[in-house]
């Protein structure tokens, strides 16, 4: 199973009806969202043949929208870096709707080499980069979200608002230590709340 596999799949359990893409590249996921009303950002998309794909920053796209642009799914699969994930998750949750979710890629690097940072990587082969600390840090920082993240395409990150949760028991201010990968590898299943496949269809069958 796929991110867009499962970004379906959220759409037809809760009928969602409106969508924004943060990362585009080859239009992969874009292209195949069963939605009309959509949205994509991108600075730099490979494929950009649709006129609902924003050709900028995801900055400078939320700089610009209106506060009453809502969305009701978000996926996220942009910069893969920790700084800049923090950032989209944060806006992502200003223009979501009530019962919204975020979708985020990336999450579960297997290797040190996978989440290497973004100046590091050369553009040639797998990389997940640091999205998983920008999802760690917002699991150990708000009450009133319900995070986790599903065990397959390199880790699917699921947010949704409102809902209290056992959050991690620490603040992320000791980067060397907390949010390194060693303590990731050592950590992981507690760490992104981490499921199996299974679980995630029986959460969203019992949803």
């Amino acid at each position: 199973m796929t991110r867009l596999d499962i970004i379906n799949m959220l759409i037809d359990k809760y009928d969602y009806k409106s969508y924004l893409e943060i990362g585009i590249y080859d239009g992969a996921c874009f292209k195949n969202i069963k939605l009309g009303d959509k949205d994509g950002v991108d600075p730099a998309p490979v494929w950009f043949n649709d006129n609902r794909i924003h050709i900028l920053t995801s900055d400078a796209y939320f700089g610009h929208l209106s506060v009453d642009k809502k969305y009701d799914i978000v996926f996220i699969d942009g910069l893969h870096e920790y700084s800049q994930t923090l950032k989209d998750i944060s806006n992502s949750l200003d223009h979501l709707n009530k019962n919204g979710i975020i979708v985020l890629h990336d999450c579960n690097p297997p290797t040190e080499w996978h989440q290497r940072e973004p100046s590091e990587f050369d553009g040639t082969g797998k990389w997940n980069g640091t999205v998983w600390k920008g999802f760690v840090e917002y699991r150990s920082k708000r009450k009133d979200l319900n995070m986790f993240v599903v065990d397959c395409d390199w880790g699917v990150g699921i947010i949704q608002k409102g809902f209290k949760q056992d959050f991690l028991k620490f603040v992320c201010d000791d980067k060397e230590n907390i949010l390194s990968y060693a303590w990731l590898d050592k950590n992981r299943k507690m760490a992104l709340n981490l499921i199996s496949l299974k679980n995630f269809k029986e959460w969203l069958t019992n949803e």
